[in-house]
């Protein structure tokens, strides 16, 4: 099983230093066809995309992540930190048990 990174040219780099390859997504175009480039190939089992570049293409992120059980989409803060749109874990967890911890 390969992991696979989309994001941005410095995320990407720090990526294939680990010897991970990927994707620059610099626009919603090159992000989609990322994308759909990783969940093609039988041999990505892991796919790592920044909240940056998800949040650009957030509805093919969210059919992706709810039709498909492989590979496992997986969303990382870029260079800039977490998306100002991400949600906290501690609001999602509020929002399943419905009690705030």
């Amino acid at each position: 099983m390969k992991y696979f990174v989309i994001g941005d040219s410095d995320t990407v780099l720090g990526f294939r230093f680990a010897g991970i390859e990927g994707s620059v997504a610099e626009s919603t175009v090159e992000a989609l066809a990322a994308l759909r480039e990783a969940t093609a190939r039988s041999d990505i089992g892991i796919v790592i995309i920044t909240d940056e570049v998800a949040d650009r293409i957030r509805d093919e992120v969210t059919a992706t992540k709810l039709k498909m059980s492989r590979p496992l989409l997986v969303e990382v803060p870029g260079p800039n930190g977490p998306s100002p749109t991400r949600r906290s874990l501690l609001s999602i967890i509020t929002e399943a048990v419905g009690v705030r911890v």
